[in-house]
């Protein structure tokens, strides 16, 4: 039971983490609230950074990638989902509901 417990605050855990920033938010305040990023890269300007939120389910694990956009080392956009370039000089933060 304490496992199940501990798995399911998990799961809540960067979704209610990643909720709590707010655009202009310090790099380092980011990767102090959610760790050290799964991924950090640079696009057109942009540093991108991901993490992989892992969940156990029935038969596998299943996850949830959650990304954050900073321009001069401050949050411009975050949330669930993956990055893409929209246009030349701007990115956007898919998360592949239709």
């Amino acid at each position: 039971m304490a496992l199940l417990t501990a798995g399911l605050a998990g799961c809540a855990g960067m979704s209610s983490k990643i909720a709590r920033l707010e655009v202009g938010t310090p790099r380092d305040q980011v990767v102090d609230r959610l760790g050290p990023p799964d991924s950090d890269r640079n696009m057109i300007g942009f540093e991108v950074m991901s993490w992989i939120d892992r969940r156990p389910g029935r038969f596998s694990f299943s996850h949830q990638d959650y990304t954050v956009v900073l321009k001069d080392a401050k949050v411009v956009q975050f949330g669930p989902g993956l990055v893409r370039r929209d246009g030349k000089t701007s990115l956007q933060i898919e998360t592949g509901d239709p």
